[in-house]
């Protein structure tokens, strides 16, 4: 066991039910399609460029809910000295995540880490990471899982270590409006930023990003 790793090592890795990307138990090449058509790769910029203004040189990174490791990639793209660790609770993601990352020209990215895990039961040991990264994931999980979730990362975060959040914040994308039980109708304006103080977060940054299906909010913040 490395150094992001500790007694909670074993959380998150027993089988239970799970909501998958979509919603559904789709094909991965499905998902990653999905994710280019609506402009996914954008808001990962966004997510990557916020967590790079908010972390420093050989930063342990992890993203919860990581699907197929896009975000992670365009992480290590841009910092060779992070030390990524992927997290997510679908085996075909991770199995897909390590394929692509052990085929990227990037160092960091080949000498990432993919856990199988849970976002209320993150698999990285007491203050090992520096940054906590979560994008579209957070609307999945319901109000118990996603307090839960807020206080694990403050959990696994070290002193001075930020969460960046990005998920749909209730305002409309490039196309008509989603209906009501859609999951990019989840938050409200400012529902997200509300949700991270009751976690005891103060947000440091925000931005947004519009995507085809919905408008994005992407948030930097730290326990106080």
């Amino acid at each position: 066991m490395d150094e992001t790793t500790s007694q909670h090592a074993g959380h998150g890795h027993g089988h239970r039910p799970f909501l998958p990307a979509l919603g559904e138990h789709r094909g991965v090449r499905f998902y990653d399609a999905f994710g280019v058509v609506i402009g996914a790769p954008r808001l990962y910029a966004a997510v990557a460029a916020t967590a790079r203004a908010g972390g420093g040189a050989d930063a342990v990174v992890v993203d919860v809910g990581c699907g197929s490791g896009a975000l992670l990639r365009r992480v290590g793209r841009d910092r060779p000295d992070a030390r990524l660790v992927g997290v997510d609770p679908d085996d075909r993601m991770l199995d897909t995540a390590r394929r692509k990352a052990a085929r990227s020209p990037h160092p960091a990215v080949r000498d990432s880490r993919w856990e199988r895990g849970y976002a209320e039961e993150i698999p990285v040991g007491d203050g090992a990471a520096d940054q906590v990264l979560s994008s579209l994931m957070f609307h999945h999980l319901d109000p118990a899982a996603r307090t839960a979730m807020l206080a694990e990362v403050r959990r696994v975060l070290r002193p001075g270590g930020t969460l960046v959040l990005a998920d749909f914040d209730g305002s409309r994308g490039l196309l008509r409006g989603a209906g009501p039980h859609s999951p990019m109708t989840a938050f409200g304006p400012g529902d997200l930023q509300a949700l991270l103080a009751d976690a005891g977060f103060a947000v440091r940054s925000a931005s947004s990003v519009r995507l085809l299906i919905g408008g994005t909010a992407v948030l930097r913040a730290e326990p106080v």
